[in-house]
């Protein structure tokens, strides 16, 4: 599986959206230990 290949392809924006809905539950699971500590 050759990275640059997929971003040849129209895979980028699924992939960015993939990026930023892992983001932002790390950083909702990272809050929510602050919070119960």
């Amino acid at each position: 599986m050759d990275i640059l290949s997929f971003l040849n392809g129209n895979f980028v924006f699924p992939l960015l959206a993939l990026v930023l809905l892992v983001v932002y539950f790390v950083n909702r699971i990272k809050n929510n230990r602050k919070y119960k500590r």
